[in-house]
């Protein structure tokens, strides 16, 4: 497998793979939520909901801790085979405790099948995000996206073939995420295989050493997952019956916008991680110029979107997911809003990962979810789906201000000051063309021109120094050998 070579390539085809699943996923869901009830879709969102909130036990954090060491050199063979193992044990674990929180808790026959269903994704996808791990380690990411895309093409023909047939039910569209994770752990074995075979077994004292060095990141992570994608848990423990699942489901529309975004951020950490690993503390010049890129990247990406989303919400929402999920364009906006801000939130905490301050992640999380927990206590039972978003962003505002305090110290300055103030005027030209446009020319064609007049306003103003969006591509060339 040939390794990517810059920040950019590399981010590159991570984030090309993951706009094409997103893409995919999002004909899947469309085609959901369009046969399925709107309770029936709450108790659906429900399901993937709890999952992603327990999906961070099935790591612990531990990716991060042996990337590490894998991009320290050694037995890559011996160290992926002893990770595989250890990572499929906490998929076990993981889905155990999934199964006894809905039997335990308010939740319905239906719900605990789907999560019966739904969670072997748990187990399997462990496995998958080990090799991943592997992977990322030698930059071999265009395995990567090859088995992600394989997966979410055989998801996306099963969800069709039941549309089609008009056969879906919620438990039968739980399936084919489970078969999508099958076919990505398949795809990308075989590709590791063929360069590094995995020689897996059981090593105790490599598990304890893994568990006590992410432990830090583990609680910390748990609880930032926590405060970012309780919300929808919460709505259905501060409302009742059929009034919780339709808020779920409206708001987990509003997610899927969000999410199309989220797929942007470990994109590029998947890349930068190991360049701030191995740059830090002997290469600080280095430490600074990636970082310093870094955020330029996800400041430009994450107020595009943001503007743009905002915008143009009240025409895509209804057209996609039909005029009953009108309600989640007001949340929706905040949800993306939200995410445009954890991208920051993303590149500081690689940051601190791989400076080694794992210490102080734990109790920023942990005032995150205070925060989170007390608005959403206080907002949904008055606002619903709205005060649950509005939650969100107020809390990302705060974990961010407390991440960037935890930083003080590393070298990342100078702040690309510039790019800020640039990126904001393009902000503003992009809201005001399509809000002038959208009526007399259509909404595609004014978010097209709204696109346009970012990119310009980017260029013209030199965003990255001299050349504009030339000098951005330029800038973002930056090694990733393994020297």
């Amino acid at each position: 497998m040939r390794a990517s070579g810059s920040l950019l390539s590399g981010a590159g085809v991570m984030l090309t793979s993951r706009l094409i699943v997103a893409a995919l996923g999002y004909l899947g869901t469309i085609l959901i939520v369009r046969e399925l009830s709107r309770t029936d879709y709450g108790s659906f969102a429900f399901v993937f909901s709890l999952l992603g909130l327990l999906g961070l036990v099935a790591d612990f954090e531990t990716s991060r801790v042996v990337l590490t060491e894998m991009g320290r050199g050694g037995d890559l063979s011996s160290l992926a085979g002893r990770f595989f193992v250890f990572r499929v044990g906490l998929g076990l674990v993981t889905y155990a405790l999934a199964l006894v929180i809905v039997v335990v808790g308010p939740y319905s026959g239906k719900e605990i099948a789907g999560v019966a269903i739904g969670g072997l994704s748990l187990v399997i996808a462990s496995g998958f995000w080990a090799l991943i791990s592997v992977c990322q380690a030698r930059m071999w990411l265009r395995a990567v996206a090859f088995a992600l895309i394989a997966g979410q093409v055989v998801q996306t023909a099963i969800i069709v073939a039941l549309h089609v047939s008009h056969n879906g039910t919620m438990l039968r569209y739980v399936v084919p995420f489970v078969v999508c994770d099958i076919v990505s752990l398949i795809c990308l074995a075989v590709a590791v295989h063929r360069v590094l075979p995995l020689r897996p077994r059981v090593d105790v004292a490599s598990w304890r050493r893994w568990l006590r060095e992410a432990a830090p990141l583990a609680i910390g992570s748990a609880i930032g997952t926590l405060y970012f994608k309780i919300d929808s848990v919460m709505l259905t423990l501060l409302l009742h019956g059929s009034t919780a699942r339709v808020a779920v489901g409206t708001y987990q529309v509003g997610y899927k916008f969000s999410d199309l975004l989220a797929f942007v951020a470990p994109a590029l950490i998947a890349v930068i991680l190991p360049v701030l690993s191995r740059s830090f503390p002997d290469r600080p010049d280095e430490f600074r110029r990636v970082w310093r890129q870094s955020l330029v990247i996800v400041l430009v990406i994450g107020a595009l979107a943001t503007i743009t989303f905002a915008a143009l919400a009240v025409h895509v929402i209804p057209l996609l997911f039909t005029s009953k999920y009108a309600a989640a364009t007001a949340p929706a906006r905040w949800l993306v809003a939200g995410q445009a801000l954890n991208f920051a939130t993303q590149l500081c905490y690689v940051t601190l990962v791989a400076a080694g301050r794992t210490r102080l992640y734990p109790w920023v999380t942990l005032a995150g979810l205070a925060v989170n927990v007390t608005l959403n206590v206080v907002l949904i039972p008055h606002h619903q789906e709205m005060g649950a978003a509005v939650a969100t962003v107020i809390t990302e505002v705060v974990v961010l201000a407390l991440l960037v305090r935890s930083m003080a110290g590393l070298p990342i300055r100078p702040l690309p000051v510039r790019a800020v103030v640039v990126t904001a005027i393009a902000v503003a030209a992009t809201g005001v063309v399509i809000r002038v446009l959208a009526d007399p020319l259509g909404w595609a064609a004014a978010g097209a021109l709204g696109v346009g007049a970012y990119l310009a306003v980017l260029h013209v103003l030199r965003v990255d120094g001299p050349g504009g969006l030339r000098a951005l591509l330029h800038n973002s060339r930056i090694a990733t050998n393994m020297s």
